[in-house]
């Protein structure tokens, strides 16, 4: 019987979560029959609060778990992740790969997929930054390696097409991220969230530190925290365990940020504190897109990113734009709203991921070889390699096979 493709969709990291649940509305509203849904968690934040826990919160449905674990590096850790995916794809084959974002399960699913001509679709494809970032060369990789494109933005759409990307493969339907930000509003929810922490909507600043390169040289920005406390605006910083110890090894939390430094907060309850707070600093391109699909103002610690239709619409400013200000012009700056989303970020997006996937599947490869790997010469799945014994005694077999057959025996 004809079952349809099966397609399986690698997610590993806290960013990938809220997108795949809107991918999960979308299958459920697509209306090409038949094919084989697999969702599978790659580890690569094994953090039970940013995997697992996550995962539950959303109710989202995970078939696989991986245990990539931690890593000394960001090249140790593609390496374990193309490993586990290539191990995965070889014990459940699929027809295609759906791959989430830019994190390194992204590449290295796609990397995988790609090698093994195994047809790869994007969702979040197309984002460029103007630095080399990390997430940047993984963007690019991811792009070299994906057959269809499903984009988040008009500018994503315009530098495929600008890179060579055929049009047809490429899929404007919005930000997946907004759509999971959006339905999981609830002012009640928030209200009891606020409670819980003993804060007030619109006296507090919302701020996050997690890169490597904020992590470094983060004194302006916590000096200016500081100058925002003195003006009656309190700190609140979820935290990776990992960055507030930096921080406080190195003497740059004293008791006015120190208060209010939180442990990373689940998604809802981070979305109660986005929401109600008079505005956001962050070097999250993540929050950066939540804080755009709440419509608060968000100070970015970074002089650019990827989710620079952000800045377009109001709501993110950028570090060139209000370190060097008095405190009193970055609160003027950060204290009105963006009146307006970005284009295509709304509660529609699942419904255009939807229609992209009902054209997308039908044209897959079904049961066989993706071009790619026929012009390769590779097969799918992999075959075992043959050992030398084996080799040797299947030829000897064979040699003796054609003499009784040559002798009439």
């Amino acid at each position: 019987m004809d079952t349809g493709p099966t397609i399986t969709v690698y997610l590993g990291a806290r960013p990938n979560t809220p997108k795949v649940w809107t991918l999960q509305q979308a299958v459920g509203k697509m209306r090409t029959p038949g094919a084989a849904w697999t969702y599978v968690h790659t580890g690569q934040h094994f953090d039970p609060r940013l995997g697992q826990g996550l995962c539950d919160e959303l109710d989202l449905h995970v078939d696989r778990w991986l245990r990539c674990g931690d890593a000394a590096s960001d090249a140790e850790q593609i390496g374990r992740l193309c490993a586990l995916v290539e191990r995965d794809l070889d014990e459940h084959p699929a027809e295609a790969v759906v791959v989430v974002g830019d994190v390194n399960s992204t590449v290295a699913a796609a990397l995988v997929a790609a090698r093994r001509g195994t047809p790869v679709i994007h969702l979040e494809a197309g984002l460029r930054s103007p630095d080399r970032t990390p997430e940047e060369a993984n963007r690019r990789i991811v792009t070299a390696c994906t057959d269809h494109h499903l984009a988040t933005t008009a500018e994503a759409v315009d530098a495929l097409h600008g890179e060579g990307i055929p049009g047809g493969s490429v899929h404007f339907v919005g930000n997946p991220m907004a759509e999971c930000h959006l339905a999981h509003h609830d002012p009640d929810r928030d209200a009891a969230t606020l409670n819980r922490l003993g804060l007030t909507p619109g006296t507090y600043v919302l701020a996050t530190l997690h890169k490597p390169a904020a992590l470094s040289h983060p004194k302006p920005v916590l000096d200016v925290l500081r100058d925002l406390a003195a003006h009656g605006l309190t700190p609140v910083l979820p935290l990776h365990p990992r960055a507030a110890g930096h921080l406080a090894e190195n003497g740059l939390l004293d008791r006015s940020l120190s208060e209010r430094v939180l442990p990373p907060q689940p998604y809802l309850a981070f979305g109660a504190l986005l929401r109600n707070c008079a505005f956001v600093v962050t070097d999250s391109d993540g929050v950066q897109e939540e804080a755009a699909a709440a419509q608060v103002a968000c100070l970015a610690t970074v002089p650019g990113s990827a989710r620079e239709v952000t800045r377009a619409v109001g709501s993110t400013h950028f570090a060139d734009s209000w370190l060097h200000l008095p405190t009193r012009d970055i609160l003027a700056l950060a204290a009105g709203r963006p009146t307006r989303r970005p284009e295509r970020w709304d509660s529609r997006v699942s419904d255009r991921i939807a229609t992209a996937l009902d054209g997308i599947l039908p044209a897959l490869p079904h049961r066989g070889v993706h071009p790619r790997a026929e012009r390769l010469g590779s097969r799918t799945p992999r075959q075992p390699r043959e050992s030398r014994e084996s080799r040797e005694l299947r030829q000897s077999r064979q040699s003796r096979a054609r003499t009784r057959a040559r002798s009439g025996r």
